[in-house]
């Protein structure tokens, strides 16, 4: 009887640490997402300091979670308002600010990874420098003049008292001549006058010596600052140095044997992916990957002339991943692909999708973009291809089989690409045009619910409950 009891408490001590370790993750996830809207909208806002507040918060968050890393979507914008906050700081300095962001980006090392947050890290540096250089410069000169002054003051001081001096003697030299005709009383006199003069050249030699013990001692505090200077400096240099902590090191198993297989399934929760041991190499290989779709990303929106499109997409479809019970990893790669599903567009002309209306023959030439991406999408790595493959052929496939290219149907469709299509379709939808207006959210999405036969019902519920 007592090890029945006894087993039944250790089963009831298991699973309160299970559903304690379930709420916190919830809990962080959503505190990371409060943080990062309030950090998007302040940012569309042009408040810079208070976003800059917030997706620091939005990371201090997620670093603190169990898996200790910044999710991909969070460090997207992190860069974003990282890099418009150091612009701020070069028009406007402000010491206390600048070392806060550098003591972040310390912290947060994965946000300035980027060549030109580190360019304009090292600009602000060189121009403190420059100021402090100069501000030493000014104080120097400062001081030689405050030194010269003292000098010509002395000089003047000495001049006057000594042609006091001289008409002193001159003086007591005549009382000399005139008391050598007097009687010895007078000689009393003339020695209280000699000590009298002996009193003013050692008040006058005093005086001299002090001066020059104040200019000595100015001096050896003007060196002692500029060696403080140059500790401080030396310091801020140590400071400087980078960790090599990797962007998403915490993402593990990401590959089988045949490389990543994500599509074709209709159980969204099923684990389509294998987590063998990750080594260093291939989790810097994965870091280096997401950079790169980042900056192939912003490419893409250039030439499409959707401003922010690749950024909102792939945050949409991590977040609508996450809903749909697709593991942490998984939308991560997600993620990743979802920045780069439009790549085919860099080998279409530029004067076509400048284009307004388009013929028919026109359309036929611009529905190829999607057979075009694998020219510009070669530094993907084999084991990732398959995913970034389904997602850029597939994005524009239909439920009922109507789409483009192959006609695939349902469950056919990679799962990638029918939450790429949703998000897609709800971004262009919600968001300005040169020759639209956005409709609200809630609007764009009725608008996709209403069409079950090109979007998938399940992917369109999620988006209900993350809006």
């Amino acid at each position: 009887m007592l090890r029945n009891k006894s087993f039944l408490l250790l089963i009831l001590i298991v699973c309160f640490s299970f559903v304690s370790e379930v709420f916190s993750q919830t809990t962080t996830l959503d505190l990371s997402e409060r943080y990062l809207e309030k950090a998007e909208e302040a940012f569309e806002d042009g408040q810079i300091t208070e976003a800059f507040k917030n997706i620091t918060m939005a990371m201090k968050v997620t670093k603190t979670s169990e898996y200790d890393v910044v999710p991909a979507n969070v460090l997207v914008l992190a860069r974003t308002i990282y890099r418009q906050k150091l612009k701020q700081l070069q028009k406007s300095y402000n010491a206390a600010e600048f070392i806060e962001l550098k003591t972040n980006l310390e912290t947060y090392s994965e946000v300035g990874e980027t060549a030109e947050i580190k360019k304009l890290v090292r600009q602000i540096e060189n121009s403190v420098v420059e100021e402090e250089k100069a501000s030493d410069k000014r104080d120097q000169q400062e001081f030689y003049n405050k030194l010269q002054e003292s000098n010509n003051a002395v000089r003047e001081s000495t001049e006057a008292t000594s042609t006091a001096v001289t008409q002193m003697v001159e003086e007591n030299r005549k009382q000399a001549e005139r008391a050598e005709a007097r009687d010895v009383k007078n000689d009393k006199k003339f020695t209280m006058i000699f000590i009298v003069i002996i009193g003013i050249a050692l008040i006058i030699l005093i005086v001299v010596m002090l001066i020059i013990v104040v200019v000595r001692a100015a001096a050896r505090h003007s060196q002692l600052q500029q060696q403080q200077y140059a500790e401080a400096f030396k310091l801020l240099a140590q400071n400087q140095s980078q960790t090599n902590q990797l962007m998403i090191g915490g993402i593990a198993g990401l590959y089988g044997d045949d490389g990543l297989k994500l599509a074709g399934s209709s159980t969204w929760s099923q684990s389509a992916l294998p987590e063998p041991e990750e080594t260093p190499e291939e989790k810097e290989e994965l870091r280096e990957l997401a950079v790169k779709c980042e900056d192939l990303g912003a490419k893409i929106d250039q030439v499409t002339g959707r401003k922010n499109n690749s950024k909102n997409v792939s945050e949409l479809v991590y977040k609508l991943a996450l809903r749909l019970g697709v593991r942490q990893h998984e939308a991560m790669v997600y993620f990743c692909a979802s920045m780069v599903y439009d790549a085919g567009f860099l080998g279409i002309d530029e004067e076509l999708l400048k284009e307004e209306n388009l013929t028919d023959e026109q359309r036929k030439e611009l529905n190829k973009h999607t057979a075009l991406s694998e020219e510009h999408l070669q530094f993907i790595p084999k084991r990732y291809w398959s995913v970034f493959d389904d997602a850029a052929r597939f994005h524009h496939e239909n439920m009922d089989g109507s789409g483009m290219p192959d006609g695939l149907k349902g469950d056919d469709i990679p799962k990638v690409a029918r939450i790429i299509r949703v998000a897609d379709s709800f971004n262009a939808l919600s968001s300005r045009r040169t020759y639209r207006g956005g409709i609200d959210k809630e609007s764009a999405v009725a608008k996709l619910e209403e069409q079950p036969n090109i979007y998938d019902q399940d992917v369109i519920n999620a988006l209900k409950d993350i809006i």
